[in-house]
């Protein structure tokens, strides 16, 4: 079902930006304690090499850069867009997200392809994890959980798959609406044989195909590996693949409960009266 492209590609790139042994992830925005000179430095250095605002608290010497990192177009990207759309980097709430942009070591995965699934579909549950939720694990038979933490707003969320994937994010820019969102979280994750715990930031862009029989997406992963070791692991051809393969995973199991649904119905399931009345709704979408 396509709400639930948010929540699992959340989950499946949430937890890549650290080698650090899995916890249990702490709340998204977390309490910010006071900032080392080191995260003071990738964030104002980020900031005004990139040309955005910045606070007066951002002196010469913080703002030198971080040793071998080139402020080029590509690593000010994110954050000039950000900007943009409303994020203003200067705002104490946001020093966690534009420091992680600034971290020394980062790397970028990209995903493209396509659902067959309406945008309009994809729009009515985008505004319901937790019903995208039940409705993946009913027919695919993989656990599944996603739980707003403040209602009514709906932004942030925290979510599992499995024993392999699980987090909290917020999104911070864009709306179904605009069909281009951003979400910033934290999570864990097992990759091939590596179990991850970190920040990562996504960014997920779709738009319909002509005639509306489906949509193409775009999605965009950016992580912060945490030395130089996990930073060249991360950057391998392996560990790229699996990564793209579990997103890839997740949308399989998207489209195939899509299809299920639309032919099957919901069949036997513990569904409240309350969710088959959205789920009836659901259907009658193009």
């Amino acid at each position: 079902m396509p709400g639930r492209l948010r929540l699992a590609l959340v989950l499946a790139a949430s937890g890549l930006g650290s080698s650090a042994p899995a916890q249990t992830p702490r709340p998204t925005p977390s309490p910010v304690g006071t900032p080392s000179a080191t995260a003071r430095m990738e964030y104002c250095s980020l900031l005004r090499k990139c040309g955005l605002s910045a606070p007066a608290a951002c002196t010469e010497p913080l703002s030198r850069g971080v040793p071998d990192v080139d402020y080029d177009a590509e690593r000010c990207d994110a954050a000039r867009e950000l900007s943009q759309r409303g994020v203003d980097p200067s705002d104490p709430a946001s020093f966690r997200l534009f420091r992680f942009l600034g971290e020394r070591y980062q790397v970028v995965y990209r995903l493209e392809g396509r659902l067959a699934i309406s945008e309009a579909r994809l729009n009515f549950l985008l505004d319901d994890l937790p019903l995208a939720a039940a409705l993946l694990t009913h027919f695919q038979k993989t656990r599944y959980e996603a739980e707003y933490l403040d209602e009514p707003a709906r932004r942030r969320f925290k979510g599992r798959r499995g024993d392999n994937l699980d987090g909290e994010a917020t999104r911070v820019a864009g709306d179904p609406v605009g069909r281009d969102l951003v979400y910033f979280g934290r999570g864990t994750s097992q990759v091939g044989p590596w179990k991850l715990r970190g920040l990562g930031l996504v960014q997920v862009r779709y738009a319909s195909e002509p005639g509306g029989k489906g949509l193409r997406y775009d999605v965009r992963v950016v992580a912060a590996p945490v030395n130089a070791v996990v930073n060249l692991v991360m950057r391998t051809g392996i560990f790229r693949r699996i990564v793209l393969g579990h997103i890839r995973e997740i949308l399989d199991d998207v489209a195939e409960a899509g299809a299920k649904l639309q032919k099957q119905g919901l069949g036997e399931g513990a569904f409240s009266a309350q969710q088959k009345e959205k789920i009836a709704s659901l259907l009658r979408l193009p």
